[in-house]
């Protein structure tokens, strides 16, 4: 397999043999700008790969590929505000799993900053995070794929208004980042996880995420099985490409855990 290295990118990769033979891969920096960026890529590419026994290059590659694709997008200095609420309610999904699954576990469900179609993915079922406020009747689903699976799963829904600076009970999405970053201190490896997914969200920290309050103000969850009303490839007409629709609460009741 021939690998050509594309200069006009961040990350160059190319493969070369050595004289006994042996293939090697190589990624290289391109773009001293994505110095912290690269550092992140390797990592992500030893560890993703450290038990994977069979197909090894190709993984790496898809591996590679995917990062070029995060690095390609155009992503703002600072979260929209529906993005930064997002992160909210899966961090505190994230929290609610370190205690029923462990850390690492946790962690690796959470695998929708990494572009799944679903937040997190554990144990043959799935979990979609949607953080709304508090007069909210509607649940936007943003494409096809968010419930198209034959898995059953869920739907967590997190209520969450912005309030005051001098509400006690208020806290901002640095808050909830460092909390949470809290409880993977005592493990480097999902600190490293934690802040890789952190980084593929579009996150990094910034003194404008500890300006906003938020104040938590309850939590529902839904069960998505095959009587849960949703758009799928196999409900819609095959020339529907994509579409994103909205959910009426109360309608779903029934569904209700």
């Amino acid at each position: 397999m021939v690998i050509v290295a594309l200069h006009s990118k961040p990350i160059a990769a190319s493969n070369y043999q050595f004289a006994d033979g042996t293939w090697v891969l190589s990624f290289r920096l391109v773009q001293s700008d994505y110095e912290e960026v690269f550092l992140r890529f390797c990592w992500d590419i030893i560890e993703s790969s450290r038990d994977i026994t069979e197909n090894i290059v190709d993984f790496i590659v898809q591996r590679y590929l995917k990062w070029q694709r995060l690095m390609e997008y155009k992503r703002p200095d600072i979260l929209p505000a529906a993005r930064q609420k997002g992160l909210l309610g899966e961090l505190m999904f994230l929290t609610e799993c370190t205690k029923t699954m462990g850390l690492q576990k946790a962690l690796e469900s959470w695998c929708g900053p990494e572009g799944a179609d679903q937040d997190f993915i554990y144990d043959n079922t799935w979990t979609e995070v949607k953080a709304v406020a508090m007069a909210s009747v509607t649940i936007s689903i943003s494409s096809l794929e968010q419930l198209d699976t034959d898995m059953e799963g869920s739907l967590k829904l997190y209520r969450i208004d912005k309030t005051t600076d001098t509400d006690a009970n208020g806290f901002t999405l640095a808050d909830i980042v460092q909390n949470t970053r809290v409880l993977f201190s005592g493990n480097l490896k999902c600190r490293e996880l934690f802040d890789l997914r952190l980084f593929q969200y579009g996150y990094k920290d910034m003194s404008e995420y500890g300006k906003q309050k938020y104040r938590f103000c309850g939590a529902e969850e839904y069960c998505v099985d095959g009587t849960f009303p949703k758009l799928t490839r196999n409900n819609i007409a095959y020339q529907i490409n994509s579409a994103r629709y909205a959910i009426d609460l109360a309608s779903i009741a029934a569904f209700r855990r």
